[in-house]
């Protein structure tokens, strides 16, 4: 008989024993009764299993992670073996509400009386905790990964805009950000950190990195070409090129849209246009290239006029009169625009001068016009000289009459 009481004690003691070792649970609730040895651990569920599940549903996942053990006492035989019961309790789950609670609810299992006159009951605990969805503020910061330089203003306008979003929610920032162009250098966004989170119980800040590079520096140039044949550009043309500058891939340049002429003594140069008005570098240097054209001066010689006025003659009745000649008349050809106020007037050193007879002849021409003018006054001088000694000739006879 004492062997068998022994028995019955180590049953109750050290069962329970082995089954918290092997539980992950921190709380072990047991009750020793004349009927029974009684094990019952607590159990921790979140409010989202009260929306996800039935009442029965949900006490039957209560009952089953509370890992129930209750061992009949007098049915140990001489192996030391006990029945357990695993029907014929109820459980009363009257105390457990839908609210979130650090001291838990107080579940009852009842037993059915064998040898006492009331029934064996243990107790355990359902603590309830809010797992439920609950707003978390996301916020997202950029900075700069290279050192001694700032991040620019069209860089943190990129910085996105806080959010809130409910915890349970993973979280992958979007890395999609264009390169920024900054002075000589480029920004480029090198990730996140964290690159991914899963909202729990507190907000959260999502850090961006920017690192800034050096570009390369491509030449941008301008330069002239004559678009007429056998001519070359004097200095005065190339000395309008514009300046060379410098840029860097994808900027766009435009060209200067046009320049004044350039006028020297027998013609023109005008400026025609770009092969391109507008370029883009493109991992390499750019050139402008633009034409100029030459265009002459057409002069051309009047005939001489026959109703000219004949020399005076002696007579001195009459006075001679004399009318000069036409002075020669200077066109253009049709093409040429017209005349701009003169820049530079230089001569003309790149056509030798016998190629053209155009300024002499202009030349011979006004040298006999100042001739004629200058035989007209001649004869006019000549005749009035002659009229003045008859008069005076005529004037002494009348006196020596007298």
């Amino acid at each position: 008989m004492t062997i068998l009481l022994l028995a019955i004690l180590l049953v109750c003691f050290f069962v329970p024993s082995y089954a918290l070792a092997a539980s992950t649970r921190s709380n072990d609730n047991h009750t020793d009764t004349d009927d029974y040895c009684l094990r019952a651990y607590d159990v921790t569920i979140g409010l989202s299993a009260f929306q996800s599940q039935s009442r029965s549903e949900l006490e039957s996942e209560i009952i089953a992670a509370s890992a129930f053990d209750f061992l009949i006492r007098d049915t140990a035989n001489e192996t030391g073996e006990f029945v357990p019961i695993t029907s014929g309790y109820s459980v009363n789950f009257s105390n457990l509400v839908v609210a979130a609670t650090s001291t838990g609810y107080s579940v009852t299992v009842t037993l059915p009386t064998i040898t006492l006159s009331e029934p064996s009951r243990i107790t355990f605990r359902v603590y309830v905790v809010d797992d439920l969805p609950q707003p978390r503020t996301v916020r997202y910061v950029f900075e700069s990964g290279t050192a001694e330089h700032t991040l620019p203003a069209d860089v943190t306008a990129l910085l996105p805009a806080e959010e809130s979003i409910l915890s349970g929610t993973t979280v992958t920032p979007s890395g999609a950000f264009s390169p920024v162009r900054d002075g000589a250098g480029e920004w480029t966004f090198s990730g996140w950190t964290p690159d991914s989170i899963a909202l729990s119980d507190s907000d959260v800040t999502f850090t961006g990195t920017w690192n800034w590079t050096q570009l390369p520096v491509y030449n941008v140039t301008f330069s002239f070409v004559s678009g007429t044949e056998g001519r070359a550009l004097p200095d005065g043309v190339l000395a309008k090129l514009p300046a060379p500058t410098t840029g860097y891939d994808g900027d766009v340049f435009t060209a200067p849209e046009t320049f004044r002429a350039y006028h020297m003594t027998q013609g023109t140069w005008r400026f025609h246009g770009w092969v391109a008005v507008s370029q883009t570098i493109s991992g390499g240097d750019i050139t402008f290239t633009g034409e100029w054209r030459w265009h002459r001066i057409k002069t051309s010689t009047p005939l001489a006029d026959s109703t000219a006025t004949p020399p005076p003659t002696s007579t001195p009745e009459s006075t001679p009169t004399a009318t000069p000649a036409a002075a020669a008349v200077v066109t253009t050809s049709p093409e040429q625009p017209a005349a701009e106020p003169p820049e530079l007037i230089p001569n003309d050193t790149q056509v030798p001068a016998a190629n053209s007879t155009t300024g002499g002849t202009a030349q011979m021409v006004i040298a006999t016009v100042l001739t004629a003018l200058v035989a007209t006054q001649a004869f006019a001088i000549a005749g009035d000289l002659k009229v003045l000694k008859w008069y005076n000739a005529k004037k002494a006879a009348r006196r020596v009459g007298a």
